[in-house]
């Protein structure tokens, strides 16, 4: 096991070398001057230029890039011009409210598609067969922005039944602390139901919005999968020795394909974190999307280098665990390939 997170994480470096290459020369290649935005609307020519000295934009791009280097080898990520902290700070005060969105998306995508898959392949051609297609359809052809705001116009606009999206929690509740960083665990430790409300009604538009397009790759993996292994001799004999039907499906066909399952439930995850950046937007969400794309806006270089680094980390960190999870499942899965 010491061996595989070890072999992972090297074999990582070179991607992460490569992102960090490639994110400093695309955000130099974003339209606009980020001098003449922080000089102000008013800003002549000379005190233009002299912003362009104090943000060290007037360095050519490899010394820029060389003392970016330096930056990250002492873990420093840069200020934001926009809010005035370090990245860092800024993405460690965000990043919770970005997890809690999409680990609630996800396990809403993964019951419902795991559910659908089973379902779906127990009976090929029925109703809930139809009901997985349809719904993988749906969350794979719309956009999730246009899917958030189609459920906010209705459900918020139309209906009244949600709250406004205007963030984690109503004006109406105080924040809690932060103790976690995730309110719906927050609230209940500090023992505040009716917050514990108020985030869970917040959440629940944004979570649906990601979790429809989760559903569908799971489903299908699930169904696939289920179908082939329903059909295999070891089904049919466990039916054939009168175990009872749950048992056969569950515990012994379902843990045949729990494995590529769970690998589909981690590519999906990755997919939500970059998901997530409409999504937060549509909903005025105070995650780490909307605050890259607040950067973009402001080309304020250091916050989108450090949001797309740290998005390539938690990818080599997501796929790492599903590794070990599926070592863990199944003894007879290896990487040496």
């Amino acid at each position: 096991m010491t061996r595989l997170i070890l072999s992972r994480l090297l074999s990582a470096l070179p991607n992460l070398a490569g992102v960090v290459l490639l994110t400093f020369i695309l955000t130099r290649m974003l339209p606009g001057d980020p001098a003449a935005y922080f000089a102000g609307p008013a800003a002549t020519p000379q005190s233009i230029e002299q912003v362009r000295q104090q943000l060290g934009l007037a360095r050519s791009a490899p010394e820029q890039f060389y003392g970016y280097v330096l930056q990250l080898a002492r873990g420093d990520l840069g200020k934001s011009l926009t809010s005035g902290q370090t990245v860092l700070d800024d993405l460690v005060a965000r990043l919770p409210a970005s997890l809690e969105l999409t680990v609630a998306a996800l396990l809403l995508a993964s019951l419902a598609g795991i559910s659908l898959g089973v379902g779906a392949a127990v009976r090929p051609g029925g109703v809930v067969d139809h009901l997985c297609g349809l719904l993988s359809a749906l969350g794979q052809a719309m956009p999730t922005f246009f899917l958030g705001l189609l459920l906010v116009f209705v459900f918020y606009y139309l209906l009244g039944w949600a709250p406004a999206p205007l963030g984690r929690l109503d004006i109406g509740y105080p924040s809690p602390d932060d103790i976690t960083g995730f309110w719906l665990i927050d609230t209940l430790l500090e023992g505040d139901f009716d917050g514990f409300v108020g985030v869970f009604k917040q959440l629940v538009l944004p979570v649906v919005t990601l979790g429809l397009f989760g559903i569908g790759p799971i489903a299908r993996m699930t169904r696939a999968g289920m179908i082939e292994v329903l059909g295999s001799d070891f089904v049919r004999t466990a039916r054939a020795a009168g175990l009872p039907p749950w048992k056969v499906l569950w515990v012994y066909a379902f843990r045949s394909v729990l494995v590529p399952v769970l690998n589909t439930i981690g590519m999906v995850f990755s997919f939500m974190l970059g998901a997530n950046v409409l999504v937060e937007k549509v909903f005025g969400w105070p995650g780490i999307g909307a605050y890259a794309i607040d950067s973009v806006l402001a080309s304020d270089f250091a916050p989108i280098q450090g949001f797309v680094l740290l998005m390539a980390a938690l990818y080599v960190l997501i796929n790492l665990l599903i590794d070990i999870v599926a070592v863990l499942l199944d003894p007879r899965v290896r990487f040496d390939g």
